[in-house]
C-alpha cells in the first residue's frame, strides 16, 4: 500500500484540469507507482512511497484499516475515511481523509510531511509540491537589492546577529542594479516582485555546497508558509533556471519549472510583452531571425542575456547549414537540457569553436570579449595574427566594455554579420591555400637553378606567400613581387636555352600563385564589404 499527500492550498484551475502533480523531495523528483490524485482541491499521493522517502517506518492494521507511521520520536496515526488524525497523542483535523483507490492507499501530504518535520511548498503555476528536509537558518530581510539578492540579519544559529547578503541560487533574475550592465528585460518586474514578497519578512535559508567568492551567501530561500521562493520565481517567469556547480541540488526542479513557464508564456517568456531596448523595426528583424535559431512563441526576448550554449548553437546554425537540421529537429528538443548542451558542445569542439574541457557551464552568461573570441574562431581569424580585427569586417555592436554580458538581441546581430562574412572569408583562405601550394612548387623547382641569386629571390617569394596567410597586409607586397619575378622570368626564357624547361615550369607556378593571390584579395575585399 502507498500513502499520499494532501495540500490545504487551493489548486490553480488550469493545473487541476490537467490533473498532473509533480513532487520534489530535497531536489529529487519522487516517482510513484500510482499517480497522485486530486480530491476536493487536495493532492493525494500513494502512501508507502512517501513515508519511505521521508524515512518513516510504516505499519498497516488490516482489521481497523489504520496506518501508524514512526520517525524518531514522532508517531502518526491515520485511519481510512477518518478526517481526524493523531500526532504524538494529539488529535488533528485533516482537510481530506485517507482513502483507498483501487488497491492503493492515499494520505494527505501537508499533514504527513509537516508531521515528520519537513517544509512543504506548493507552486500553483506548475502544480508542483516541494519538500525540504534540510535544517534552515532564519534571516530578517532588511533590504532587497533586486530580484535574486537581498540583505538581512541572522536570527539564529552560529551567525545570530550578523549581517548577510544572500544571493538566491538555482535561478537568475534579469539585472537591474549591476555595474556596467544595462537594466535588462523584465528586470524591474522581478525586482519589484521580490521587494513585495520579501521586504521586512523573516525567511529561512538553506545552503548547498559552497558560497561564492564575493562574500555573499548562496542559498535556497523558504517563506514562513513553506513556499520555496527560488522555485516560485522560476515558475512565475520572474527568473531563468541557472544552476552552477557544485550548487545543483534542485537543478532538475528549476529546469522543469522553466520549461513549464516557457510553455505557458509566463513573465519574461510572454510573447506579447514589449521590449524597450530595441526599436520596432529592429525588434521585428530580431524576432524573425530568432525563429531561424529555434526561438519563437514568446521564447525570445532581445534583452535577455545569452548563455554559452545558446551562442554556440546560434553560430553553428548560422555558418554550418548541415547542423541546422540536427539542432532544429524534434528529436533534438526531446533531449534533456544537459543532453542538448552536450550535442552542441561536441559539434562546437569538432568545428574548432571551443577546446575540449574549455567550457564547464553552458548556462553561464557570455561576455562581449568571449563572444568575439568564439566568432573569430568560427571565421578562422585566430590564425591571422597581424592586426586583423572583427570590426574590419563590420562585426561589432554598440558596446565598448569587453566584460559586459551580451543580450540575445546583440548576439543575433553579431551572428548575422558573421554569416555574411563567413563565405567570402572561406574563399579567401581557400585561395591562399592554393597560393601556398603553388609557391611550394616554385620553391622546390628553384633549388635546381644554376642562378643562385634568382633562386634566392624565388625562395624568398615563396616564404612571403606563406607569411601573407597570417598577415593579409602583405598581399599587395607579395603580388608586386610576383609581377617583378614574372617579368624577369619572361626575359630569361626569351634570352636562351639555359634552364629553359625549369624556368618555364617556375614561371607557370609563379603565375598560378599570383592568380590565387588576386582571387584571395578579391575575396577578402568581399568579406570586408559584406556588412
Amino acid at each position: 500500500m502507498v500513502a499520499v499527500i494532501s495540500l490545504s492550498i487551493p489548486l490553480q484551475a488550469g493545473a487541476a484540469a490537467r490533473g498532473e502533480v509533480s513532487i520534489y523531495l530535497d531536489g529529487k523528483r519522487i516517482n510513484f507507482d500510482a499517480a497522485p490524485q486530486l480530491r476536493n482541491g487536495n493532492t493525494m499521493v500513494p502512501m508507502r512511497v512517501i513515508f519511505e522517502n521521508l524515512g518513516a517506518t510504516l505499519e498497516w492494521d488490516n482489521e481497523t484499516r489504520s496506518i501508524t507511521a514512526k520517525k524518531g520520536s514522532s508517531t502518526i496515526n491515520l485511519a481510512i475515511g477518518d478526517q481526524t488524525a493523531v500526532k504524538d497523542g494529539q488529535s488533528m483535523k485533516l482537510n481530506e481523509a485517507p482513502v483507498i483507490i483501487g488497491n492503493t492507499t492515499y494520505v494527505p501530504l501537508r499533514f504527513v510531511s509537516e508531521s515528520l518535520g519537513t517544509d512543504v511548498g506548493w507552486i500553483k503555476d506548475s502544480s508542483t509540491v516541494t519538500i525540504n528536509t534540510v535544517l534552515k537558518q532564519k534571516i530578517k530581510v532588511t533590504h532587497v537589492r533586486d530580484g535574486d539578492t537581498f540583505e538581512g540579519i541572522y536570527l539564529d544559529g552560529p551567525n545570530a546577529g550578523e549581517s548577510v547578503v544572500v544571493r538566491m541560487i538555482g535561478m537568475d533574475t534579469p539585472e537591474t542594479v549591476k555595474e556596467n550592465t544595462p537594466v535588462q528585460y523584465y528586470g524591474p518586474e522581478s525586482s519589484e516582485h521580490s521587494k513585495k514578497i520579501l521586504s521586512d519578512k523573516i525567511v529561512s535559508v538553506v545552503k548547498d555546497k559552497s558560497d561564492d567568492p564575493y562574500g555573499r551567501t548562496l542559498a535556497y530561500v523558504f517563506l514562513d508558509d513553506g513556499s520555496f521562493y527560488n522555485a516560485d520565481l522560476v515558475a512565475e517567469g520572474y527568473a531563468r533556471a541557472l544552476s552552477i556547480e557544485p550548487n545543483t541540488q534542485w537543478k532538475d526542479l528549476f529546469t522543469y519549472l522553466e520549461a513549464d513557464a516557457k510553455a505557458a508564456q509566463r513573465g519574461l517568456w510572454d510573447a506579447n510583452a514589449t521590449n524597450s531596448g530595441f526599436d520596432t523595426t529592429l525588434t521585428s528583424f530580431l524576432n524573425k531571425k530568432a525563429s531561424e535559431y529555434g526561438y519563437s512563441n514568446g521564447q525570445f526576448h532581445p534583452d535577455q542575456l545569452i548563455t554559452e550554449d545558446m551562442l554556440l548553437k546560434f553560430i553553428i546554425i548560422a555558418i554550418f547549414p548541415e547542423a541546422k537540421a540536427v539542432f532544429m529537429a524534434k528529436s533534438f528538443y526531446d533531449l534533456s537540457q544537459d543532453e542538448q548542451f552536450q550535442q552542441i558542445l561536441n559539434y562546437a569542439i569538432s568545428a574548432g569553436l571551443v577546446a575540449k574541457n574549455e567550457i564547464t557551464d553552458g548556462n553561464a552568461p557570455v561576455t562581449l570579449s568571449h563572444a568575439l573570441t568564439l566568432i573569430s574562431r568560427a571565421l578562422h581569424l585566430n590564425v591571422v595574427s597581424k592586426d586583423s580585427k572583427l570590426s574590419d569586417f563590420g562585426i561589432y555592436i554598440n558596446q565598448t566594455n569587453p566584460d559586459a554580458k551580451i543580450t540575445m538581441g546583440d548576439a543575433i546581430l553579431l551572428v548575422e554579420k558573421t554569416k555574411k562574412v563567413y563565405a567570402p572569408l572561406q574563399q579567401y583562405f581557400s585561395h591562399m591555400a592554393d597560393a601556398v601550394k603553388h609557391s611550394e612548387t616554385v620553391e622546390k623547382l628553384s633549388t635546381a637553378l644554376a642562378d643562385s641569386a634568382l633562386a634566392e629571390k624565388l625562395i624568398a617569394f615563396a616564404g612571403n606567400v606563406k607569411s601573407s596567410v597570417s598577415d593579409p597586409e602583405l598581399l599587395t607586397k607579395v603580388k608586386s613581387g610576383a609581377t617583378d619575378l614574372l617579368s624577369n622570368l619572361q626575359s630569361l626564357i626569351k634570352g636562351g636555352w639555359k634552364d629553359l624547361i625549369n624556368l618555364t615550369k617556375i614561371k607557370k607556378a609563379v603565375d598560378d600563385t599570383n592568380d590565387s593571390l588576386k582571387s584571395a584579395e578579391d575575396a577578402l575585399k568581399d568579406a570586408q564589404s559584406a556588412n
